[in-house]
Parts: structure tokens; C-alpha cells; sequence
């Protein structure tokens, strides 16, 4: 009954695709109003994004307003009293943006595992004893074992992979003014939301907090 109103037909309805890699992003390009991605929040990867979006719409023929199309990312934040460092609230932070970090180290392994990609720097540290406690996995499983825990909460044996280092690539964590900052950056770098995925348990104490010390300032 489109005639009373139910349904819409007329207006276009937005297409977002979700791209983490090239070639799904030339794909956002090609077809997408918008795109979901997962990229470290430290504004420097959002060139590399923009340019396969890009030459994904050129290739399609497409005319690419950047203004007009929608950037969202995946991450998480943890905010921090005035003068605190992700040093002085260590326990708090891994137990609030944990899971996420984590996360991303599970995709790491996959991206390695399946297609011989190089981890990066950022987890040089860690890498060879990750894929040492991985190494007795049942092959027909590793893909369940390789995802547990993911984006919900830290394996006790996974736990030691947990380094600052892994949670500042990957996470926003920072005093309210702070954490406005990296947003002001990343957005002035092409990003229009981000999408945060805190661990699962913490999970109200973290989007509260952000609800009341993070988006009034944005909203300003």
C-alpha cells in the first residue's frame, strides 16, 4: 500500500557498503553512497581509504563528491579524567577497549593466515608468540578459534598480547578535550562518524560516559 504511505519507492535510499580492504573499497566506490570501514584513528590512513574509493568510482565512471559521501569507522574510546594517560588507567582501558584491540589482532591473523599479509609494524613485538600459541590449532577450526572472544571480551591466554601499543593503534583513548581533538582531525581527513564497539561488559559505562563528556562537545 505505497499509495497510504507504508512503503517508499520514490525516494533513493543510501547504499553503505562495509570495505576494509582495496578491493572492497574500490567497490564502495564503484556502488556505494557511503562506507563502513575499520581504519586506525589516527587520521593518516584516511588518504590510502579515499584513494580506492576513488579510483573505484572512476572506474565505474562515476563522479566521487567527497562532501556528499558518507565515511564511517569502526573503533572505540576511552575517556579519561583530566591529566590521566592510558599508563595510569591500564586495567580500566584494557577492560573497556580491550575486546576491540583485540579484535583487530584476530583480523591481522586472518589477513596473514588466508593471503600472506604482513602484520604491520605495530604488532612486531607480539606476532611470533600469537601465531606460536595458534600453531597447534585444529585447521578445520581456526577460524572459530581464531574469532573467540571477538569484540566481546579478552581471552585469558590472549590477554598478554594486550600491549599499550596495540590498544593506541587501533582505539581512541584520551581526556574528553583529548578525544574531541582526534575526532576534529579525523573528520577534517574526510571521516563523518565513527562507529564504536566497546568490550561487552563495560559496554554502558562506556557509552554513557561518551554521551555526556564526548558528543555535547561535538555538537557545539
Amino acid at each position: 500500500m505505497a499509495d497510504a504511505g507504508f512503503v517508499n519507492f520514490d525516494d533513493p535510499i543510501p547504499l553503505y557498503i562495509s570495505g576494509f580492504g582495496p578491493r572492497s573499497l574500490e567497490l564502495a566506490g564503484r556502488y556505494g553512497d557511503g562506507a563502513v570501514l575499520s581504519v586506525p584513528p589516527d587520521g593518516s590512513a584516511m588518504a590510502r581509504v579515499w584513494e580506492h574509493i576513488e579510483q573505484g568510482a572512476a572506474n565505474a565512471g562515476r563522479s566521487l563528491d567527497r562532501s556528499q559521501y558518507l565515511m564511517c569507522s569502526l573503533t572505540t574510546i576511552v575517556v579519561l579524567d583530566e591529566r590521566e594517560t592510558l599508563a595510569d588507567q591500564r586495567e580500566r582501558v584494557r577492560r573497556e577497549a580491550g575486546a576491540f584491540a583485540m579484535a583487530s589482532l584476530h583480523y591481522s591473523y586472518d589477513q596473514y593466515r588466508q593471503f600472506g599479509r604482513s602484520p604491520g609494524g605495530r604488532l612486531a613485538e607480539i606476532w611470533d608468540d600469537y601465531c606460536a600459541m595458534l600453531d597447534d590449532t585444529d585447521p578445520e577450526r581456526i577460524h572459530q578459534r581464531i574469532h573467540a572472544g571477538h569484540n566481546c571480551w579478552v581471552l585469558p591466554e590472549e590477554a598478554r598480547f594486550l600491549t599499550d601499543e596495540l590498544i593506541d593503534a587501533t582505539c581512541i583513548v584520551g581526556t574528553a578535550d583529548q578525544v574531541v581533538e582526534r575526532l576534529a582531525d579525523l573528520g577534517e581527513r574526510g571521516l563523518d562518524q565513527i562507529m564504536i564497539l566497546p568490550s561487552f561488559d563495560p559496554r554502558y559505562e562506556v557509552l554513557e560516559r561518551v554521551g555526556r563528556e564526548i558528543i555535547p562537545r561535538l555538537s557545539r
